[in-house]
């Protein structure tokens, strides 16, 4: 990532040369339900290509919201996510395109998503298909979205026994949000061991929520309303969950940066870039409003070299994209392809005597809003609570781990086949300093 301080003038030239191409549709073409979050959905065609359609906005700038959101994956993420990272370019949809393609999957939505795409959105990112291997059938897409075990988002040592996620999974079951909890921890799926990242996938197996699902073929056949795996299972692929998950792990702890890291590690990295509280966030967003200043605008204009802050709130402003690349690393997903077919072209791992060709990506790394901090501030405040209840409840023990999320605190169990071979890989953050940052890792691994 550039430091701010030093970002040069160069980006004016690189902002007029992402001038969108026209989307040019086939006729006959079949565009098929991926997925869908708060700002947008995601289809996919017969040509490896996904299209992202924007949900429905009060700004109308489409242009300048997509080349933003391009520019800032470009500089800010790109040097972090590296080889893993997928991601598109803008382009110009054809009269219609949008309408035809919604009415296409309109009933493969479920009726919880919101409804709001913008029909009349002349934009969206074209991307490779995350799913898609060229050549290759009987392939499995696993879609993980790992989140983060941060006890605190400023990254501060807390003796709190239970990470912020299972502590949010325990308030929304409370409030009847989810109708089930998971065991799934990602104090679990983040360790460099592996019998502990084949815990947490195990777990998400028993019960993904809407953290975990599988698709074969381009057709999703695993999630939170269909559990069953048979449709996975075979002969030539996988006799087992286990293996499935022996496979998962293996490519997982998988060495591919130039840095000599694994995918989780360069997300956890990502998710720890921040040093700062909510609370101290919060105070240089005042800064900002104070001065009638829009961060989400200035950092724009920052990243097509117009910025016009003084020095010092230039480094207020480095804080803030710190923080963004912290939260998008906590909210991003893990799209993880496998055919059971040796490809010399393709990454390859060596599992349960066979040979897997395999890609992994990392999606959904859009620029995120600083005006949420508000909100952030307030959800922080409620985890605390929830947190408290874990050191105070009155039954302790074994009930008190019950009641706050057992995964967090419960003894280490190995399945049979998955061995601990990368358990010398040692932990990201132990004396690790980054590269771009200077910051070295705080929170330690309990």
């Amino acid at each position: 990532m550039l430091s701010i301080l030093t970002y040069s003038s160069f980006m004016v030239q690189r902002r007029e040369s992402l001038k969108p191409n026209t989307f040019k549709s086939n006729d006959g073409e079949c565009w098929r339900y991926r997925g869908e979050g708060k700002t947008g959905l995601v289809v996919t065609n017969n040509c490896g290509l996904a299209l992202k359609l924007r949900k429905g906005t009060q700004e109308n700038d489409y242009l300048y919201l997509y080349t933003r959101n391009f520019l800032y994956v470009e500089v800010c993420i790109a040097p972090i996510f590296g080889p893993f990272l997928c991601y598109g370019q803008v382009t110009k949809l054809p009269p219609s395109l949008a309408s035809n393609v919604i009415s296409t999957i309109q009933n493969r939505r479920s009726s919880l998503k919101d409804s709001n795409i913008d029909l009349k959105c002349p934009y969206a990112l074209m991307m490779p298909d995350a799913c898609s291997l060229p050549g290759h059938s009987n392939i499995i897409t696993i879609e993980i979205k790992p989140k983060a075990y941060l006890r605190t988002t400023g990254n501060q040592q807390t003796p709190l026994k239970c990470c912020r996620f299972c502590s949010n999974i325990e308030k929304r079951y409370a409030a009847k949000l989810i109708s089930a909890k998971t065991e799934y921890c990602p104090r679990d799926f983040f360790s460099p061991r592996a019998s502990k990242v084949a815990r947490a996938i195990s777990a998400l197996f028993d019960e993904p929520l809407s953290y975990m699902t599988i698709h074969k073929d381009n057709k999703r056949i695993f999630d939170e309303d269909n559990k069953n795996i048979e449709e996975i299972l075979g002969p030539q692929s996988y006799k087992t969950r286990n293996e499935l998950i022996n496979v998962i792990v293996k490519i997982l702890l998988s060495k591919r940066t130039s840095r000599n890291r694994n995918v989780l590690q360069v997300i956890e990295e990502a998710q720890q870039i921040n040093t700062l509280s909510i609370p101290e966030l919060c105070n240089i967003y005042t800064q900002f409003n104070s001065k009638g200043l829009d961060i989400d605008i200035e950092i724009g204009k920052w990243l097509a070299g117009e910025s016009t802050l003084n020095k010092e709130f230039l480094k207020l402003l480095d804080l803030i994209v710190k923080f963004s690349i912290s939260i998008i690393a906590q909210d991003i997903s893990i799209m993880i392809s496998i055919s059971p077919v040796c490809d010399e072209n393709l990454s390859q791992i060596v599992a349960n005597g066979k040979v897997y060709s395999y890609k992994v990506n990392i999606v959904d790394v859009d620029m995120k809003s600083a005006k949420k901090l508000p909100r952030y501030l307030v959800q922080e405040k409620e985890l605390s609570v929830c947190q408290s209840d874990y050191n105070n409840h009155p039954l302790g023990g074994e009930s008190a781990t019950t009641h706050l999320g057992n995964n967090c605190t419960s003894n280490e169990a190995c399945l049979s086949e998955c061995t601990d071979d990368n358990d010398s890989n040692g932990h990201l953050l132990n004396n690790h300093v980054h590269e771009s940052t200077g910051k070295s890792g705080r929170q330690t691994r309990t």
